[in-house]
């Protein structure tokens, strides 16, 4: 769990802790308060500590410098100083740094109870890790057990969600040639809710199996459309390089009883999303033209049973003989019955298409010169994305 560093000093405000630089980095996340004294002890720092120190052991202003560049190198969320008999002033050179950084770099007086403001720190990261994880644990049982009202109506109205709210979801996936590990997925979770909490508190986001899910309660259409823009700005701006976020957002229902519907909503546009089925621009269930109406269908046989019925035996021909009457089938379909035109797309002669809708026709003893025909294939090609 983690904290941004600028809601967590807000929480020692009357301990007389002053930020003197760095302050380009008050948004960096804090997982943990350590201490430490001398350079030996930055090897036991992990990133996003927030570290403290008196200085105790430091001979020179070369060394405070010096200890000041380490714990930034170590990835530390910022430092604060004790000022006192150890460290009476700071070296300027050390502002320079830490303001070129953006490393938050605060002093507190020798007076200040250090082990208080430790106490604080430490009590504030503790309590919104049982927040998220608490939160998360009732929302995950409103998707996946929505009939066991009992597990997340009377946790969630505890938490200031109200069973009468209409809920959101958004579920996010990040995909990458190297395989995005939990941690990473902790972190963006971790950015994602430090942002919004600065606008908003009528969400919850969190980490479930390879997604990030992420609910907004108590919302306009309008205000869900620019909060889930701003979260997509916001997470593309700290992919790293060869990452891809791919999401999708489903309709806001009308209690918490019904948040499964809009996470299945969400999770098929995000299938569709990442099977490059439609573009990243498309990510509300309301932009979705004839998709919108096919999730709707929660009976999956129903959906199974119409595939098998106008397409399975085109895709096992394909499968055994090594063709592509699928893929040419639904180019030719996707230009609403244009020869030429699926001929142009597929960089092939027309009497070739021509050919292969014949085959097409015999396999699946249908008639293309018949509209019906084409769209009970189109709508079956529709149904195979969101399978």
């Amino acid at each position: 769990m983690a904290i941004e560093l600028r809601r967590l000093t807000e929480k020692a405000k009357d301990m007389d802790l002053t930020l003197v630089a760095g302050e380009g980095g008050m948004t960096n996340l804090v997982t943990w308060v350590h201490m430490a004294e001398t350079m030996e002890a930055t090897d036991f720092l992990d990133a996003g500590h927030l570290v403290i120190t008196t200085g105790i052991g430091l001979t020179s202003k070369e060394d405070i410098l010096n200890l000041i560049k380490a714990f930034h190198e170590r990835k530390a969320a910022g430092l604060i100083i004790n000022i006192g008999p150890f460290i009476e002033t700071i070296p300027e050179e050390a502002f320079f740094y830490c303001n070129d950084m953006d490393f938050p770099l605060f002093v507190v007086p020798w007076k200040a109870h250090l082990a208080e403001i430790m106490h604080i720190f430490c009590f504030a990261i503790t309590k919104e890790e049982q927040r998220m994880m608490e939160t998360s644990a009732a929302f995950k049982n409103a998707i996946f057990f929505p009939k066991q009202e009992e597990l997340y109506v009377v946790p969630l109205s505890q938490r200031s969600f109200r069973v009468k709210w209409n809920y959101s979801v958004t579920v996010m996936k990040v995909k990458s040639k190297e395989k995005v590990t939990e941690e990473r997925l902790e972190t963006l979770c971790w950015s994602i809710d430090n942002n919004l909490r600065r606008t908003t508190d009528n969400f919850a986001v969190f980490v479930n199996d390879s997604d990030i899910i992420l609910i907004l309660a108590n919302i306009t259409e309008d205000r869900l459309i620019s909060k889930v823009r701003d979260v997509q700005a916001n997470v593309k701006r700290i992919l790293k390089e060869g990452e891809n976020l791919y999401m999708g957002v489903g309709r806001l229902t009308k209690s918490v009883r019904c948040v499964y519907k809009s996470y299945n909503q969400a999770k098929a546009i995000r299938r569709l999303q990442s099977r490059g089925k439609i573009g990243e621009d498309k990510i509300f269930y309301n932009n979705l033209g004839i998709y919108r109406l096919l999730m709707g269908i929660e009976d999956r046989d129903l959906i199974k049973e119409y595939y098998n019925h106008t397409l399975k035996a085109l895709k096992d021909y394909d499968n055994v003989n090594g063709t592509d009457l699928c893929t040419t089938l639904r180019c030719y379909l996707s230009h609403n019955g244009s020869v030429k035109d699926a001929a142009d797309e597929l960089f092939v002669h027309r009497n070739t298409i021509n050919y292969k809708l014949n085959k097409i026709e015999e396999l699946l003893g249908v008639e293309m010169s018949s509209l019906s025909a084409r769209t009970e294939l189109m709508i079956a090609f529709n149904l195979s994305d969101i399978m």
